[in-house]
């Protein structure tokens, strides 16, 4: 492959999976802000206009690390053709295909899952409720509020693939349990789905292809639910 050909742009919650995956390669990258997670209506806007930005510096065909994202994804496209992930959110990207995802989900219903990404984008329930909810509602009604948010799962579970300063997202993982009274589990999983995000091959249940110009359409997604 010629990777300097290729585009790749993707959430900054799996910024660390693939730039380890891109180790050697030649890939002009843009990592978008976790904060389009919360306002999906504008994410696809926001990647167009990278992809405009990629194509402008010689990318051909654009890789995108995003799932279906609420939607989020949704109309984009690009000259020269898109591949993406075949999957509803990141965390059968970090759990390592879609297939497992649905393995995990079925095995440990009520998980709730975390990664370097997220500890570092301060999205695990307790910097939420410490950054987000607290400033607004106070330390005790912020806590209660995360505390019914909740309610319906079981553990946290720190998801290894390797990447980032593990001892510290253990850590992290660890204090959620305990301020939230959850089980502590820990799953082991690899980079090799980002990989082939980027190298192929590129199996239909895994991902999703889209010629030239082609958009994302939702329909696209519903053979995995």
């Amino acid at each position: 492959m010629d990777y300097e050909k290729l585009g790749l742009i993707a959430c900054d919650v799996v910024k660390g999976e693939l730039e380890a995956a891109l180790a050697g390669r030649r890939v002009k990258a843009r990592f978008l802000e976790y904060s389009l997670h919360s306002v999906p209506a504008l994410m696809s806007g926001r990647i167009l206009e990278s992809i405009a930005e990629l194509r402008a510096e010689g990318a051909e065909t654009v890789a995108l690390g995003y799932g279906l994202c609420s939607n989020g994804v949704v109309g984009v496209g690009a000259d020269g053709g898109l591949v993406m992930p075949r999957c509803h959110d990141c965390i059968a990207m970090l759990l390592g295909s879609p297939k497992r995802y649905f393995e995990v989900f079925r095995n440990h219903p009520g998980t709730y899952f975390l990664t370097e990404g997220w500890i570092r984008n301060n999205a695990d329930p307790l910097s939420t409720v410490e950054n987000k909810y607290a400033p607004r509602l106070g330390p005790k009604k912020a806590l209660k509020g995360m505390t019914l948010e909740l309610a319906n799962y079981k553990a946290f579970c720190f998801v290894n693939n390797g990447v980032g300063n593990r001892e510290k997202v253990r850590a992290r993982t660890k204090e959620n349990c305990e301020v939230f009274n959850k089980e502590y589990m820990e799953m082991d999983s690899s980079l090799e789905y980002f990989e082939a995000l980027l190298d192929g091959p590129h199996s239909e249940d895994e991902f999703l292809v889209l010629p030239s110009g082609e958009k994302v359409q939702n329909e696209y997604f519903y053979q995995i639910i």
